[in-house]
This record gives C-alpha cells, structure tokens and sequence, in this order.
C-alpha cells in the first residue's frame, strides 16, 4: 500500500490525461480476459506482471496492485455495479462493467494513498456521463448507509465496513461531491476558462516580539484497558460430545455386525434358509393355478376392408389445395418445355436416365448381398462368443467352490474363538450383577423427591391458567357489548328523497347537454343504422365466400385427374421393382460364399447344443451333492444350538441363586 503511494507522487506527476486513460484501458482490458473457472488468481496476476514489465515502475505497478485488489475484492464491487445497472445505468453497456469496477476499487480502497487530485485527473481521463451518473449514485449517502452497507456487512464483518469501508467514503463525499459538480458543468459545457497567470501579492509578516512559552501542565493519566481474555480453543474445535456419540455409533454398529454373525451361524432348524425343491414345486403350481384364473379371452377386432384402405377421404383445406394446384401446373408447364425443347431438336436425356438406372439396380444387388454375408459372419461371431463365455463360467465355478471351502474352515475356527469369548462375558456379567443390588434403592428414593416436586409445579401452573383464562373472559365480554352497539347504531335507517325529470337536462351547463329521453332516441338511431351496415357486410362476405368455393372446386376437379394419372404410372412402376428385387433374390440364393457361411453356422449350433446338455447334467449332479452337504450341516448346527440352550439355562439358574443369597 505504501509503495503504490509513493509511487504515484514521485512518477504520475508527469502523466497526462492520454497516460491516465491508457492505464485504466489495460487494466479493464486484463479484467475482460480473466476466466474465473480456467484461471487461477495469482498465476492470471503474475502473468500479466511479466506482460506489462517493459513499461516503466509507476505503471507496471499501478497495472499490478489495481488488477490483484479488483480480483481480490470482485464480490464486494459487485454488489455497487450490478445495483448501478439495475437503477441508474440501464442506458449504459454491460460489456463496460469492469471500468465502473476499477473506479469503484479506486475509490473505496486507494483514494487515501491517490489524493483527490490524481483521483480527479483518472475521473477526468474517462466519459463525463458515465463517470457523472456512477460517481452520483456510489457516494450518495442514502445508498452508502442503507443497502449498500448491509450487503456488505453480508461478506465481512460490521465493524470492519464501518470504520475501513463507510467512514472514509462519508468523509470524502464532500469532495467528491465538487467533482460530481465539476462533472455536470462539464456536460452542460458551463466550464469557465482559466485567467492568465497574474503575479500575485505575497504578504509579508508583522514584526512582533514574540511571546514567552507558556508552562506545559503536566499530561493526565491515561487509564490503562482491561486485558481481553483470548478467544478460547472450543469454539474452533468440535465438541467432545459428538466425538463421544460418532465412538458409541462405531461400538453399536461393530456389536450389531457380531449379533448379526451369532444368530447367522446359531440358526435354528426350523427356519430354513435355501428353499426345497418340494417347496419350489407347490409355489410353481399355486401360480400356475392363479394365471389360469385370470385368463380371459381378448376379442379379436375386425380388420379394415381393403377397398376403405385404398381410398381414404383426406380433408384438405384451402392452403393445401392451392399448394397442390400450383404444384401440378409447374409439373404440366416443364413437360410442355421439355416436348417443345424435343420438336425443336434437342437433347432426350431417357437413355442416360436408363443407364443410371440399371447402375442403380446392380449397386443394389451387391449391397444385398454384402448385406447377407455380414449377417451370417455376425451369427457365427455371437456363437464363438458364447461358447466362450460358457467356458469361463465353469472355470468360476471351479475356483467358486474352492474358495467355498476356505472359508468354511475359517467360519469354524470363528465359531470356537467367539465361544470362549461368551463364556468370559457371562463370568464378567455374574461379577457387576453383585454389585448393582446395592444401587436400587438410592434410585427409589430419588424418584420419590422428583414425584413430589413436579406435583407442587403442577398445582401452581393450573393457578396461573385459572387467572389468565378470567382475564380473556372478561375482554372478550366487553368486545361483545361494543360490537353489539356499534350494530345498533348502523341499523338505524336514513331517508333520503330526490325527484328526477326524465326530460329535463340536468343543468350542469356543457356545450352538449340533453335529457335522458332524448339521449335514449339518438342511441336508438344510432343502433338501427350500426344494424344496417351489419346486414350489408354480412351480404358482401358471403358472395365472396361462395366464388371463393366455386374456385376451389375447380381446382380440385384438376387435382383429381393429375393424382390419378401419378397413381397409375406408380403401379407400373411397383411391378417393375418387384420383378427387380425376386431377380436379384435368386442371384443372392446361388452365390456358393453365403452357402459356405450357413454351414459354418449350422455346425457351430449344433457344438453349442452339446455344450448346453452336458452342462444340464453336471447342474443336476451338484444339485444332489448340496443336498447331502446341507443335511449333514443342519445336524451339526442342531446340536451346537442345544448345547448353547443347556448352557444358558445354567447361567439363569446361577444368577437366580445370587439374588436370592444376596
């Protein structure tokens, strides 16, 4: 901040106005092409210090703190520039919005360190409107200290846009009001111009004695202020509550998982997991049953008669039959010229238009039968794929099973170790059981002090409900006996009597002046002739309409002939692409490439159908080996789940045997 002040007072003496608009130019310039999502603020400053180095120090620096201080500030100064354009500079162009930015940033944070009359000289340097219209709505102190302010205390804090932001603008709005001023004469070309230099009287002082020093009295004491204590270190850091509750979430959710694991691995028998096939096979038939119920037989719709399909009335409306007319006579009017053309000699294209043609054809052919080959080469492709992916099933399985069996054993030795681990909480829980006996008691007696107490609240807060309920009884009578008056005094009837004479004017003296009668005569006048005039207009657009009709019947009798002339040349020429396309199907059917790929596929299905019956009987042998395996499982697990019922029913016996003795 220093350096930019020194700087200026020693280097922009000697600028001009050219220099002053120059470096406000670059600076817009640099704010123009920054992209705030692409670009980083520092790398985009550094980068722009490099560009303009070749300049001199005053400058390159002006160019550099003024471009770092509009990025690092660009939300404050949005917040005076949007609103600007909103209110005051709606005339004004958008794309200019950076110079009201630079200005702004000047005037809030380095009018101090300019001085009013480098300040004025940047001002002066730009458009007089624009710089007249912001400088007018920005230091207006109603704008300062209303809305202005509270967005800003929104981004920083309130004492800081006091004293750093408000204050100095407020102290400056006096000069800068000058400038305002100066601005608007400028507009209004009332400039006065400047007086030859003059030499001017310098006085010269008075020689008096001077007077002696006076006693300097001895300075007050200055009250010393109270240390503030330091902010302390909680309110930065997370309580120590929530770390408590995220460690009991972990220990629930770690103790859950092992319950989870527990009633897993003890499952009783009766509820089984996998399904039966004798299960699987009732299901199949209950739905099978409930589909046949729901059944019904969907009557079948009619089919459309051929003939209704051939001639479908289509609705056509004006546009479109003008449309189409118009069509069709430029049709006939190029078969004219093209016959013409002919008589006169010149050049029939049909030959080169049949050569075309049976390009054409051939073209097609060969395209077919690409086509085909393409199709047949896919087909063998997706059955390599397939046998493939059926390959590598197996492998999975394979390694599925034996992974299978890992963990099997590790399940088992789990098993055990969490076994001696519930024996050793259940001698835990015998040892704290003992010792919570003692704590019963102190807790009754507790509950019986707090019994007490809230029946005492209870009686007070129904006292307090009685008083407050007489009081609103006691308003809402006297609000009924005022309303009722007020009624009463509205009921009382008022009459009022004025007699009218129909045919009489009412005497307000207007050039234009008549009585009702009269009035009610001329609207009838006027309704019968507005009538008439109706009636005439009515006549004159149905005449219109009816020639209107005649001629699109006409031009419809004609459309009608050219279509049937164009669906009798289609017929003709549907017949001779259908003899074109059974041609070109039998040359397909005879080339000896596809008839080699079609027997490349067959074999590859029938390798595929191998596959599929040998995988079904394998499917079939493991069914039955799981079924052994699970049995065998089920009795291990019953017997494990006696075992733990016979073990707990001791521990409850034990327990019981303590309380009692205890």
């Amino acid at each position: 901040m220093d350096i930019l002040s020194k700087i200026i007072k020693s280097r922009f003496s000697c600028l001009n106005m050219s220099g002053y608009s120059q470096l406000i130019i670059d600076v817009v310039r640099l704010l123009d092409q920054f992209d705030p999502q692409n670009q980083s603020t520092d790398h985009f400053v550094s980068e722009a210090a490099k560009k303009y180095q070749a300049q001199g120090e005053a400058e390159h620096t002006f160019i550099v703190e003024v471009l770092s201080g509009c990025l690092q500030y660009k939300p404050l100064l949005n917040v005076v520039v949007s609103e600007f354009y909103m209110l005051d500079g709606r005339n004004f162009l958008r794309s200019e919005c950076n110079l009201y930015v630079v200005i702004c940033y000047l005037a809030i944070f380095r009018l101090e360190e300019l001085g009013l009359k480098h300040f004025t000289k940047i001002v002066n340097s730009q458009p007089a409107n624009k710089m007249h219209q912001f400088l007018r709505f920005f230091f207006d102190s109603l704008n300062l200290t209303t809305w202005i302010k509270d967005e800003w205390c929104q981004i920083y804090d309130v004492a800081y846009v006091n004293q750093m932001l408000i204050d100095p603008l407020l102290r400056w709005q006096p000069d800068i009001n000058n400038l305002i001023d100066h601005l608007a004469n400028k507009m209004a070309n009332r400039i006065s111009k400047k007086l030859e230099s003059q030499p001017v009287t310098v006085p010269r002082e008075f020689n008096i004695t001077k007077p002696k020093p006076q006693s300097i009295p001895m300075p007050e004491e200055i009250q010393l202020l109270q240390t503030r204590r330091k902010i302390p270190r909680s309110t930065y850091e997370a309580p120590k509550e929530q770390q408590l509750l995220e460690t009991l979430k972990r220990k629930n959710r770690h103790r859950a998982e092992e319950h989870l694991m527990e009633s897993n691995i003890d499952a009783f028998r009766c509820a089984m997991i996998h399904e039966t096939e004798h299960k699987r096979r009732v299901l199949s038939e209950i739905k099978k049953e409930e589909e046949a119920k729901m059944k019904y037989t969907i009557p079948k719709p009619r089919p459309i008669p051929a003939q209704m399909m051939e001639n479908l009335p289509i609705k056509l409306n004006t546009a479109a039959i003008l449309r189409e007319n118009v069509l069709y006579e430029r049709r006939v009017k190029k078969e004219l010229e093209r016959i013409d053309n002919l008589i006169e000699g010149g050049y029939d294209p049909s030959k080169f238009q049949e050569m075309l043609r049976k390009k054409d054809i051939e073209f097609m052919e060969q395209q077919l039968t690409d086509a085909q080959r393409r199709c047949l080469e896919g087909k063998i492709l997706l059955e390599d794929a397939i046998l493939a992916r059926e390959a590598r099933i197996e492998e999975n399985k394979r390694n599925a099973a034996l992974q299978k069996e890992e963990v099997a054993k590790m399940m088992q030795k789990h098993a055990e170790k969490r076994l001696q681990e519930e024996k050793e909480a259940k001698e835990l829980v015998e040892r704290v059981t003992k010792g919570r006996h003692n704590t019963k008691q102190q807790k009754l007696k507790m509950q019986e002090d707090k019994q007490k107490m809230a029946k005492e609240l209870n009686k007070e807060t129904e006292e307090l409900l009685q008083q407050a309920l007489e009081k609103t009884n006691e308003e809402i009578r006297k609000k009924s006996e005022l309303i009722r008056e007020i009624r009463a005094m509205q009921m009382v009837p008022t009459f009022k009597h004025k007699l009218i004479d129909l045919a009489k004017p009412a005497g307000h003296n207007l050039l234009t002046e008549m009585s009702i009668v009269e009035l009610r005569e001329r609207l009838g006048l006027l309704k019968e002739a507005q009538i008439k005039a109706e009636e005439d207009k009515r006549d004159r657009i149905l005449n219109e309409k009816q020639a209107k009709e005649q001629l699109l019947l006409d031009k419809l009798r004609q459309i009608s002939l050219h279509r049937e002339a164009l669906s009798k040349k289609a017929v003709i020429r549907n017949r001779e692409e259908e003899l074109r396309k059974l041609k070109a199907s039998k040359q397909v059917a005879n080339n000896q490439q596809l008839a080699e790929l079609q027997k490349k596929l067959e074999e590859k299905r029938r390798e595929h159908h191998k596959l599929n019956k040998i995988q079904k009987i394998n499917t079939q042998k493991n069914l039955e080996r799981s079924m052994r395996s699970s049995f065998a499982d089920r009795k291990s697990k019953e017997v494990r789940w006696w075992k733990n019922m016979e073990d707990s029913r001791e521990n409850k016996v034990r327990l019981l045997k303590l309380q009692k003795a205890s």
